[in-house]
């Protein structure tokens, strides 16, 4: 059959976009390659872990309109994330007077600037006396922990408003963020749209209201118009063909910034890092795995470790051996304890290296001086026949989140049924 709407890809974009044009009578087909939903929203369960635990996304960063709505429709509970955020230098546990002196002149200046710039640039025209040589190392660090970002290359104004407003309150969704996007894709079943897993597509042909999609089974998917969501990463790879043949999808795919991340998840006998301090939230540290963080407040075993950026991109060859002897060695320090005490009371782990995973190639996106362009290019259609949705096209706020993904999914589906309304 020919479908109305064509979606390539089964992550919150993607969803998204389905459940609304599926609700508002159009047939839809949604074509994934993984063996589930969800892409960069990935719960575990019953897979050595206490409790599901998140491969992927996690934190609902702040109170999110979209997502709080339909977490809320959904019947979903999610609770506010809390505890301590420490800081720990060359094994040192830094009490809050003895930060660096230098991050409120930092800020200052930042939220000063008018002129884009890259973070490296700013650093080295404000900040490039040997005085501010443990601040430029501290933004570095945060940049690629948070943003994912390779400094050379991130916009200063991009991550200036959201720098300024890092204290939000943060959640995390009761029973596993997996929920959402099953609630998305069942809402749309309800309507008759159809998926089909482990289709990975390798090639679109396009024209004026019509598409035919070929996957790497031979199989051929026909529609009026269609909405990839794959990732910049893919985009930037030219993983799909384009027919006719399109380059301006890769010279604006490359000017989007776009971040690789590792993130290890660790259980253990019992929460020795309360024998510290009983309300620990995250772990800020120079260690090879520097970002830490609990399951506070709720009772859990888990550690997750964070790698961000370029570092993770370095280390996606290592086998998860020598990560995780990484990561335990990281521990190690930041608690003072050792190492063979931290082998003998891990009891299961898993570590995910998203740069490794074939149809996403990475964490996600951040803005770089020219994504402002390319984003420009992504908004607008191919003969209103060929759209494009995902975290890392969004222009609002909420950059690399799945807010931006489900605004994004949202946004393009309004404009397609305005375009299917007027046929």
């Amino acid at each position: 059959m020919k479908y109305h709407v064509i979606i390539v890809g089964a992550g919150a974009a993607g969803l998204m976009a389905m459940k609304y044009l599926s609700k508002k009578g159009y047939t839809c087909c949604m074509l994934e390659a993984a063996s589930h939903t969800g892409g960069r929203i990935h719960t575990i369960t019953n897979h050595g872990f206490a409790n599901s635990v998140e491969s992927g996304a996690e934190f609902v960063h702040g109170k999110l309109p979209l997502t709080l709505k339909l977490l809320k429709k959904a019947g979903l509970k999610y609770e506010a994330i809390g505890g301590k955020m420490v800081t720990v230098q060359k094994g040192k546990w830094l009490k809050d007077e003895e930060h660096d002196p230098h991050w409120g002149e930092f800020m200052k200046r930042l939220k000063r600037l008018k002129e884009d710039c890259t973070i490296n640039d700013f650093l080295n025209e404000h900040f490039s006396h040997e005085k501010y040589k443990n601040l430029r190392k501290a933004i570095q660090n945060f940049a690629e922990g948070f943003d994912l970002a390779d400094i050379t290359k991130a916009s200063m104004l991009a991550v200036q408003t959201e720098w300024q407003h890092e204290e939000d309150k943060q959640f995390r969704v009761t029973g596993g963020y997996i929920q959402l996007t099953n609630y998305l894709l069942e809402e749309s079943k309800k309507q008759n749209a159809e998926i089909f897993f482990n289709s990975t597509v390798s090639r679109i042909e396009h024209q004026n209201n019509d598409v035919t999609v070929y996957t790497t089974d031979n199989k051929t998917y026909t529609a009026s118009t269609i909405i990839v969501t794959a990732s910049a990463g893919m985009l930037q790879s030219n993983a799909i063909q384009f027919f006719p043949e399109l380059p301006e999808i890769k010279v604006n795919a490359d000017k989007l910034g776009f971040g690789s991340v590792i993130k290890f998840l660790l259980e253990f006998k019992f929460h020795f890092w309360q024998q510290k301090n009983e309300a620990i939230g995250f772990i800020i540290s120079d260690e090879e795995i520097p970002t830490w963080w609990t399951q506070y407040p709720a009772e859990s075993n888990l550690l997750t470790g964070w790698l961000g950026g370029p570092k993770a991109e370095l280390k996606s060859s290592e086998t998860d051996d020598s990560l995780l002897s990484e990561a335990l060695q990281s521990l190690s320090s930041i608690f003072h304890t050792d190492i063979e005490f931290l082998k003998d009371q891990l009891v299961h782990h898993a570590i995910f290296c998203w740069a490794n995973e074939p149809h996403i190639t990475g964490g996600y996106s951040y803005n770089t001086l020219e994504s402002a362009e390319a984003k420009s290019f992504f908004a607008q259609s191919i003969d209103d026949t060929l759209f494009f949705a995902g975290e890392a096209f969004y222009g609002g706020e909420s950059q690399g989140t799945v807010e931006a993904a489900l605004q994004s999914g949202k946004q393009v589906a309004k404009t397609i049924n305005k375009l299917l309304r007027k046929k």
